[in-house]
């Protein structure tokens, strides 16, 4: 029985690897791009910099609440990584990449969309050089 609870034992912050936790920064950013929270969430993370020790500390207190609604492994794993000013910046610069990359992407589909829309017109407007000109 350990008397930190769940995910909090010493042992679980020496279990989080570099890799882990911008795994876990890499999925958060997707989830915020694909909800286009993209600027609410860099000045929320920016704006809570100064006290992600606290934050991290209020999610504990929370967890009986919040654990209902999400899982618990990722959970804890993200208030072990938001304690670290400098995984609240990872996350902040994996937003921006994220949303670099969905905004070149979506860039290109829209060029591609000009593209087919300009060739839709012009067979649609397009002078048969077959039939004779009857506006003369």
């Amino acid at each position: 029985m350990s008397l930190f609870g769940p995910g909090l034992d010493p042992e679980d912050y020496n279990s989080d690897t570099p890799e882990e936790i911008e795994d876990l920064a890499r999925r958060i950013a997707r989830k915020i791009v694909e909800r286009d929270l993209t600027v609410p969430a860099i000045m929320f993370l920016e704006s809570i910099k100064p006290v992600s020790f606290l934050g991290s500390q209020m999610l504990v207190f929370a967890n009986p609440v919040i654990s209902l609604l999400v899982q618990s492994g990722d959970y804890y794993r993200f208030v072990r990584m938001i304690e670290d000013r400098e995984n609240v910046e990872k996350l902040t610069v994996a937003i921006e990449e994220e949303n670099a990359l969905v905004s070149e992407r979506r860039r290109k589909e829209k060029q591609e969309r000009r593209k087919n829309r300009k060739g839709f017109f012009k067979k649609l407007f397009r002078r048969s050089k077959d039939k004779p000109d009857t506006n003369k």
